[in-house]
């Protein structure tokens, strides 16, 4: 293992890791650039394209540093590090999730001080942060929402061919607190993305996330969400497309640790061509959740001759009193909806690229608004050619 890499990296020996794309990782330079240049800046508003004009607050970061050339509204602040409540290296350590919060410790150690920010109470604020890897990146956030406040979150994750990046996100919300999460992961060819996310919710808190993973040689997603307070609700809804030789993993685990905690759970995975797609769901209720609700659908289809798909819904329950419901199904495309759509005139390539739009619009609907779905939509337009035009025909 070279210098510069953590010295506890994880491997697919480990549990929650058997799918992920590690391989090579030891070999990999995690030291980030010390500043930003005038070039880098250039490359990055390239990277951003006619989507660099924004109106509102929107952060821009170039492989962890602040880009205000490319930024709008109040800089951020760039605090100390401070435990959210959403798990510290110590606690994980003296439980299973040492090798989970692997890549956290990787970005703390070459992060320097997160960007930190504070929501007021009963505030409202719409944020758009955009982080751009052109060569090694470890962007850090930590997030905190106040009781009763209003946060809605757009993260986008784009970048330069054969980069690295390796994000750590902590969030926190206070009782009350609302937060409509939307995420586009969408990494350039040879690009790796890793990412740590640490999430709190206090009673009555409500989080409805929203990701989609397209691009890229390789990402791997690490949420570990602790639903703390009585009635906090998690929504969580995923999509991930592969294509060519790409492979992407997530790992959620979500511990409901209150009374009426609630989590809906939805993935829906693609996988063309010889990519490989991994979703392990882990819902856990402890003894202290009496009237838990946990809801879980697996979905992934196969698209490709060797392709390959791995859906894991796992349920940890110690509690009688709670509601859990759980599935998941890999497959092939609807041969008897294929042959409808062929029927009708449509030709094969986009009547199969209709069919995989379907099956991911469920997710892309949850999106909070229309133009936001455009943007998402568009993200995903490249790998379902014709689909557009086929849907005003089907």
């Amino acid at each position: 293992m070279s210098t510069n890499a953590a010295p506890a990296l994880p491997s697919t020996r480990d549990e929650n890791w058997r799918y992920a794309p590690l391989r090579g990782i030891e070999r990999l330079q995690w030291t980030p650039p010390d500043a930003l240049t005038a070039e880098a800046i250039e490359s990055a508003r390239a990277v951003l394209g006619d989507l660099a004009p924004a109106t509102g607050t929107r952060w821009t970061f170039i492989d962890g540093h602040f880009a205000a050339a490319l930024s709008n509204g109040p800089a951020p602040q760039i605090g100390t590090r401070a435990g959210t409540g959403a798990g510290t290296d110590a606690a994980a350590d003296a439980s299973d999730s040492g090798a989970d919060l692997a890549f956290a410790r990787l970005n703390r150690r070459h992060a320097g001080a997160p960007v930190t920010l504070h929501i007021p109470a009963d505030t409202t604020l719409d944020l758009e942060v955009a982080c751009v890897a052109l060569s090694v990146g470890h962007p850090a956030f930590v997030i905190e929402v106040g009781r009763g406040a209003k946060l809605q979150l757009v993260e986008r994750h784009l970048g330069a061919a054969n980069a690295l990046s390796n994000l750590g996100l902590q969030l926190r919300l206070a009782p009350g607190a609302r937060v409509e999460h939307s995420r586009l992961l969408q990494p350039a060819a040879g690009a790796r993305h890793f990412e740590t996310l640490q999430l709190r919710l206090d009673a009555g808190a409500e989080l409805h996330l929203v990701q989609l993973t397209t691009g890229g040689a390789a990402t791997r997603s690490t949420a570990l969400v602790e639903l703390a307070g009585a009635d906090a609700t998690l929504r969580w809804h995923a999509a991930m497309l592969g294509a060519g030789q790409q492979a992407h993993d997530a790992y959620v685990r979500v511990t409901h640790d209150a009374p009426g905690a609630r989590t809906e759970q939805a993935y829906r995975g693609i996988a063309a061509d010889r990519s490989r797609l991994a979703f392990n769901g882990h819902m856990r209720v402890t003894s202290r959740a009496r009237g838990a609700n946990s809801d879980q659908t697996l979905r992934s289809l196969l698209a490709g001759p060797a392709a390959e798909a791995n859906a894991r819904p796992q349920l940890e329950i110690d509690t009688d009193d709670v509601r859990a419901s759980h599935g998941a199904t890999v497959g092939k495309l609807d041969a008897d909806m294929l042959f409808y759509l062929l029927s009708r005139g449509i030709a094969p390539d986009a009547a199969e690229s209709l069919l995989k739009w379907a099956f991911v619009s469920d997710v892309l609907a949850k999106l909070p608004d229309a133009a936001l779905r455009a943007r998402f939509e568009a993200a995903i337009a490249p790998l379902l050619p014709g689909a557009e035009a086929a849907r005003s025909l089907a």
